[in-house]
């Protein structure tokens, strides 16, 4: 019987304690899932009358207590299977609540307290588990002793658990059926030392995010003939790629942010016949990736960021079969091969911060499945392919190059959700066209050359939340309309996120191991470094005085718009008041005039406002005091008169360095009742992208 999950509200505590005993009424159930709800306190005792329970499954609540007080574990002495992972349960480390339970072969417990206590001298349990997951438990300092007399696993899970000392490799040789050992997360230390004997049945090993170091062992693959997928990243391991890494069922090799140097042997492909995803990002890898007439016929996923090859691009990392490729972060230099057009599979194409040169290729359009282009800080030149805009592109990055020529092209994607092109030397007006990229959520034309009357449809961009188009030659009015904007949650990817419980679908014939676990696999392959794609939309805007990389989460959050450094004229839109989820807020270095709006005072979560080096007049407006969040502000250099704004609050934190300029205001922090700087509309522009204001001191 399963209870469906996410459907009990939450604070009904009384109501749901009810439920929980109405099951204790069905004498010969079976089978019980409450997995995903919102079920709080302790169990009830009477679940102990369900003497015929084979399947329990409580994962993904808050029950609570310590489940060695509990005594209907007693009573239930059929289980087979029990998740109790994901609650607020302490779980003695000894486990000996379960000594008789006999038929236990599959156990989960992870997320939970472990707390420490007497275990039984040489006990001995009388199962022999099948699955084990003890994941990122709090206090867990050592391994369960149990665990030595279980010869039988087939899927272990002692993830994020920091959990110090050496690898335990007595696991693998205690249990030689092993299919899954999944450790990442952990605390060990010196070298990965594998089993004295053959590992026939080893399919998953991931031992990343650890602190192991020395060399990468040279006999993997004889060691473990059944392996798919190793994934040994974030670690400590130094020296070359061992010839012999792979193996024949070899699909995911994951060894990134390591110290590894050397080439990429050819031996890896050669050897590894079935290898489709290869990550060997951020180590000290030079020279050769293969050797020239080797390509491996099937990997889909290549990923050679983070290193220090250099020299032309080889040409077999292009391979037809790919659907990612990045080779990001090296030295790589010369042009881009026109031979790029023949990977028609490409999804995600990223070349950033080498030192290409030369034109983009029209072969680029050949593309015709392309989602994320790439191409930051090289040395690219002329114009963007116009065939470009029949791509069906989500996220283009290729800012500071010395790309040129207008964006009509570029502006008429329609899937758009990124588009970065700062620091380059596009000219023209920004195309009416723009309206037209209604999933755009990012838009980045700082730092070029382009003109005209910001157009009215850029308002219909509806999921925008960072503007920046900025240190142009921009002029005339500003929209009333961009008040509307900033207000909808964008959709950019900010990474997968992961719950892992195992259902009774994916467990359709209890007595046999392999659905759970094979799900196990698949599930692990999802919150691993084995994603699919390895697209994290990575966004550079200024505030608070300093340009800063957006991403993930905080990407989410983000909200903002700059203006700065153009010619735009009038008065500032009492509708701008409206952008009451902006962040950051820069409209220096214009010809705006008029009072700064008072509905300013709505801007409830800015924490950057920059209206400096303009015309503005009148009162600073004492509402913006209701502005707790402002952590940077600056009306430097306006046409200001009177008292600023009460030094309380968030202003007792602005020194003078945000009021001169303004000969005519007055009161603390300015030095004197009036401020004797003389007033400047024409102070020159400031290379680089931020904001124009003093250090401050506190």
């Amino acid at each position: 019987m399963t209870w469906p999950s996410n459907k009990l509200p939450r604070g009904k505590a009384v109501f749901k304690n009810r439920l929980l005993k109405s099951w204790c009424e069905l004498k010969n159930i079976q089978e019980l899932s409450f997995v995903n709800n919102n079920f709080e306190g302790t169990l009830p005792s009477c679940l102990g009358n369900l003497t015929s329970l084979r399947w329990l499954s409580l994962g993904g609540n808050r029950f609570t207590g310590n489940i060695a007080s509990y005594t209907l574990w007693r009573r239930l002495t059929s289980l087979e299977y029990l998740d109790i992972s994901f609650n607020r349960f302490e779980v003695p480390v000894s486990f000996n609540q379960f000594v008789n339970h006999s038929k236990l072969i599959y156990l989960s417990v992870g997320y939970n307290t472990l707390t420490t206590n007497t275990e039984f001298k040489n006990w001995i349990p009388n199962f022999q588990l099948k699955f084990f997951a003890i994941e990122g438990c709090v206090n867990l300092q050592r391994l369960p002793s149990f665990l030595h007399y279980q010869h039988d696993l087939r899927i272990l899970a002692i993830e994020y658990n920091q959990l110090p000392g050496n690898f335990p490799t007595w696991l693998l040789e205690n249990n030689t059926r092993l299919a899954g050992l999944y450790a990442r997360d952990n605390a060990f230390t010196g070298p990965l030392k594998l089993p004295s004997s053959r590992h026939l049945y080893l399919e998953q090993l991931d031992v990343s995010n650890n602190k192991l170091s020395g060399h990468v062992p040279a006999n993997m693959s004889s060691a473990f003939p059944k392996l798919i997928s190793l994934n040994m990243s974030l670690n400590l391991f130094e020296g070359p790629i061992p010839s012999d890494i792979g193996g024949f069922h070899l699909r995911g090799l994951v060894l990134s942010h390591n110290f590894l140097s050397g080439g990429v042997p050819s031996d890896l492909a050669i050897g590894s016949p079935s290898l489709t995803f290869l990550r060997l990002s951020n180590n000290k890898l030079t020279g050769q990736i293969f050797s020239k007439d080797v390509r491996p016929s099937l990997l889909f996923y290549l990923f050679l960021n983070g290193n220090s090859f250099e020299g032309p691009l080889p040409s077999n990392i292009f391979l037809k079969p790919l659907i990612a490729l990045d080779a990001s972060s090296n030295n790589f230099s010369g042009e881009i091969p026109q031979g790029i057009g023949d990977n028609t599979k490409l999804l995600q194409l990223d070349l950033s911060k080498n030192h290409l040169e030369g034109s983009i290729p029209v072969e680029i359009c050949n593309l015709k499945l392309i989602q994320v282009l790439a191409l930051t800080e090289n040395k690219l030149s002329g114009p963007v392919p116009s065939c470009v805009s029949g791509l069906p592109l989500e996220h283009i990055h290729l800012d500071k190059n010395q790309l040129v020529g207008e964006l009509d092209a570029l502006l008429n994607i329609s899937s758009l959700k990124t588009l970065d092109l700062g620091y380059n030397s596009f000219t023209g007006n920004i195309p009416c066209t723009i309206g037209s990229l209604s999933n755009l959520n990012f838009l980045l034309l700082n730092n070029n050359q382009l003109q005209g009357e910001i157009p009215t449809q850029i308002c219909l961009l509806n999921k925008l939340s960072i503007m920046d188009v900025s240190f142009n030659k921009l002029y005339g009015p500003l929209l009333s309309c961009l008040g509307n904007l900033i207000q909808a949650e964008n959709d950019a990817e900010t990474g997968s996120s992961y719950f892992h419980t195992t259902t009774r679908l994916a467990w359709s014939d209890f007595l046999s191991w392999i659905s759970s676990a094979r799900n196990y696999h698949i599930s692990y392959d999802v919150r691993t470094d084995f994603s699919v794609m390895d697209v994290e939309t990575r966004i550079q805007f200024t505030t608070k005085r300093n340009t800063f990389t957006y991403k993930g989460s905080i990407l989410k959050y983000m909200k903002g718009i700059d203006l700065s450094s153009n010619i735009l004229t009038g008065e500032i839109p009492i509708e701008l008041g409206n952008l009451s989820k902006i962040h950051a807020l820069n409209l220096s270095h214009n010809h705006f005039v008029g009072r700064i709006p008072d509905t300013f005072s709505n801007l409830h979560e800015i924490e950057s406002l920059d209206l400096s080096y303009n015309s503005l007049s009148g009162r600073i407006p004492v509402g913006l005091l209701e502005l707790y969040r402002l952590a940077i502000f600056s009306v430097a250099y306006n046409n200001l008169s009177g008292a600023v704004p009460p030094f309380e609050a968030q202003f007792s934190t602005f020194d003078k360095s945000s009021y001169e300029g303004n000969p005519l205001l007055c009161g603390v922090p300015l030095d004197n009742e009036r401020s004797s700087t003389k007033s400047s509309n024409t102070s020159p522009k400031v290379e680089g992208h931020t904001f124009q204001l003093m250090p401050r001191t506190r």
